[in-house]
């Protein structure tokens, strides 16, 4: 937390100053241009990334056996031409005025899916998300819609960035809850609210089963089940994609998982990981394989990466 505005004079700030800024006027031009731009600079980017580069095929290779070298190749590059604009649209998400934001093309489907629980005083959602690249914008048309909504996020090591993230955010939805805050979520559901969250990343051992993930174990938090055992939440899984022509936005809502939590915490990840492998196979550009999803292990197994 950032104790006094004088603080953003030191040096080691001006960085997050500059970006800032930058945003800011970047988000003046015109949508289509801003898309593009991170495009391209994803295109650019894409030799010099080497780290990145190789957990990204390494995830691809595990998740499309089935694909050539080749094949894999093409898919990597769109894959980072993807998380190059999801940089562009955390811009526009955070400092886009309003008005201009209203304007972008946002197509839903199935969200009576979400509506329903949302408008019901007497049930909490649990919109069970999961990390396409555009989740930035999404989550902010969505907070802006339908308040209160409450969104769970991991918190960032530079305390200068994490006031930015967070004071952005929560100009449209109602509070960022810390996803080690387990107190503070079940509270916001226990009022009924609606929560964002997504468990489609490895946060290690704790809290976590090991459950395939396109064919192989990962390790996969057991939190959705035991939050929606505590709270009484209805669960309602949602993905997102930005359209192919870069024109705007695709919502999917589905409908809310019945006989969830069933009691069995590992069938229950099955059916979480069966929706996003669904998800996935039809947009598997847009989705984050930058991330280490396999980095922890079963006991015995050696590294993947």
């Amino acid at each position: 937390m950032m104790k006094s505005k004088w603080q953003w004079l030191l040096p080691k700030y001006w960085g997050v100053l500059l970006f800032v800024g930058f945003g800011r006027l970047f988000v003046c031009l015109p949508f289509s241009w801003q898309l593009k731009f991170g495009r391209l600079l994803g295109r650019l980017s894409y030799p010099f990334l080497k780290r990145r580069k190789h957990i990204t095929m390494t995830n691809l290779r595990v998740a499309f056996p089935e694909k050539s070298q080749q094949e894999l190749q093409a898919l990597c590059k769109k894959c980072f031409e993807s998380i190059a604009i999801s940089g562009i649209e955390m811009m526009i998400a955070w400092f886009m005025p309003k008005r201009r934001f209203a304007k972008i093309k946002m197509d839903t489907h199935g969200m009576e899916n979400f509506e329903n629980a949302h408008n019901d005083p007497n049930t909490a959602a649990l919109m069970l998300g999961c990390h396409f690249t555009c989740m930035e914008v999404i989550g902010r048309y969505i907070g802006e819609h339908y308040k209160p909504f409450y969104l769970v996020y991991q918190k960032h090591k530079s305390v200068a960035f994490e006031h930015v993230m967070t004071g952005a955010r929560q100009a449209y939805v109602t509070q960022c809850l810390q996803r080690k805050n387990v107190v503070s979520i079940v509270k916001a559901l226990k009022r009924k609210s609606s929560v964002w969250y997504a468990p489609d990343q490895d946060f290690g051992r704790e809290r976590s089963i090991f459950v395939p993930f396109f064919g192989t174990n990962c390790a996969t938090l057991v939190a959705t089940s035991w939050l929606a055992d505590k709270t009484g939440a209805k669960v309602i899984p949602c993905y997102y994609v930005r359209k192919d022509d870069l024109s705007g936005y695709d919502i999917f809502v589905l409908p809310a998982l019945e006989n969830f939590p069933s009691g069995d915490d590992y069938q229950d990840a099955r059916r979480y990981h069966e929706f996003l492998e669904a998800a996935i196979k039809q947009h598997p550009d847009q989705y984050l394989w930058q991330h280490r999803r396999y980095k922890t292990r079963p006991s015995g197994e050696g590294t993947i990466y």
